[in-house]
């Protein structure tokens, strides 16, 4: 996708790790506002505490532009940030989120974008989300559970991980470099690997 030619990319970043977590800091969207200060990028801040809620925020994100339905307009980039497990995720302080839930909560905002919203999931594993593509909620009329996906393959910091895609960001959003590079650059800046698929590019 090439996000510089879009007027408007948003990125969503929804925080749904456990309470005592947040308290003490610990919000991607203040780690990505603070590595991203000085650009463009516009950062929409959201808390999620339950899957509830979660579902509710996707909603919301939706709502934000009219124009995501043209998604050569507008791009609604969605980040998550939470535990997570390689078969789900943790949200908030109790709510085991796995994959074919995630899939139901996202089926609103593809159906917007015409199954175009690439995905985030800051989290322990966040790759393992590619399994997305074999979760699919009935609801979904096209074979895409994402337009791309990137996550890390291992168990990371919650810390380290926020700085990792402030970097990740920066090349992307930024620098506008293809993902394929954005991943590369970031993976050799620091200790952090992020790793990433695209949803058309599945094997059904």
């Amino acid at each position: 996708m090439n996000y510089k030619s879009r007027h408007f990319v948003d990125l969503h970043v929804i925080d749904a790790i456990d309470e005592a977590s947040f308290n003490k800091g610990y919000s991607d969207a203040t780690i990505l506002r603070e590595a991203l200060q000085g650009t463009s990028i516009n950062i929409v801040a959201h808390v999620a505490r339950d899957i509830p809620s979660l579902k509710a925020t996707v909603e919301a994100v939706s709502n934000y532009r009219k124009s995501y339905i043209d998604p050569r307009t507008a791009i609604p980039y969605v980040h998550i940030s939470c535990h997570g497990t390689t078969d789900d995720l943790l949200v908030g302080d109790t709510d085991v989120m796995p994959w074919n839930v995630l899939s139901e909560a996202l089926l609103p905002l593809q159906e917007k974008t015409d199954y175009n919203v690439p995905v985030s999931l800051s989290s322990c594993w966040g790759y393992h989300g590619a399994q997305l593509a074999y979760t699919l909620d009935a609801g979904y009329q096209k074979q895409r559970p994402y337009y791309s996906l990137v996550g890390p393959q291992r168990k990371e910091g919650i810390l380290a991980l926020g700085d990792t895609f402030g970097r990740f960001y920066r090349h992307l959003l930024v620098d506008f470099t293809s993902l394929k590079q954005a991943i590369t650059s970031t993976n050799n800046e620091g200790s952090v690997q992020l790793d990433y698929t695209y949803g058309s590019c599945v094997a059904y």
